[in-house]
Parts: C-alpha cells; structure tokens; sequence
C-alpha cells in the first residue's frame, strides 16, 4: 500500500500541522482532546509494530519491500566504531590525567 506521498520531510510535517491548526475552529476542546487522543494511539500502534518488525528482521538478517529497512549499515557500525575508539581514547586521557594528579599529591 503506497499511501505516504513522495514529498519532503519537512512538507510532510507542515502538511500534518495545516491540519491540525484547521481543525481547531471546527472542534470543542473536548472533541479535539477525543481526536488527539485518537491519533496518537493511531501512531503509537504504527510505531510499535513497525518497531516490532525492524527488530525481528533485523535479529534474522531479512528484508523485503514490505519491510524494507537498514539491516547491517555499514555506515552506522563506521560511526559506532569511530564513537567507541574516541570513547576509548578519552578514557584513556582521563586515566593518564588521573594518574598526573595522584602523582603530585604523594610528593
């Protein structure tokens, strides 16, 4: 089912938005409390299945154009290995400095 338009990110946010400030006139409060409330379930439930299934893909290593999603990125276990080695890195600098000031108090 292709029902997200191809448009921008942030087009698509804004349209949400339109949307929602257009309702506000037509609604009472307690009606858009109602329909908020109602929305977000709506989201929520995409969102926890959707989540569901990335992780059971992704524990399989499968996707399909159902289910598309990054399974093994590359570039993100790059950018992991990178965050880990200037992790390391700063612990070390950490410890040497450490070390340097419990040095000059046992002079």
């Amino acid at each position: 089912m292709n029902i997200i338009p191809n448009i921008s990110a942030s087009s698509y946010t804004i349209s949400a938005f339109v949307v929602g400030y257009l309702l506000i006139d037509e609604l009472t409060p307690a009606e858009q409390n109602s329909l908020g409330s109602w929305f977000m379930l709506l989201g929520q439930t995409l969102c926890s299945n959707s989540a569901q299934q990335q992780l059971l893909n992704n524990r399989n290593n499968i996707s399909n154009s159902y289910n598309s999603h990054l399974i093994n990125d590359n570039n993100l276990n790059n950018y992991l290995n990178k965050t880990q080695d200037a992790y390391n890195t700063y612990l070390k600098t950490l410890s040497i400095t450490w070390e340097n000031v419990l040095k000059k108090f046992k002079h």
